[in-house]
């Protein structure tokens, strides 16, 4: 997720927007499991696949978050 926003400008804050969520929502999932319903607006806004958001890839969802 870092790495998208990265590549596109985006702030996370902005990010969180987008996707209707409240603030720090993304930054919470390094402690806590997000919704698999936050996922797919993740993942409709930025294109991310949903398996390498949650970790398909060799990767977990907090590396993904970083």
């Amino acid at each position: 997720i870092n790495k998208w926003c990265s590549e596109n400008n985006v702030s996370i804050s902005e990010l969180e927007k987008k996707c209707d969520f409240g603030n720090a929502t993304i930054r919470s999932w390094k402690e806590s499991s997000p919704r698999l319903s936050n996922l797919e607006k993740v993942s409709k806004v930025t294109g991310i696949p949903i398996s390498v958001l949650i970790g398909e890839q060799g990767n977990n969802i907090t590396s993904n978050v970083q």
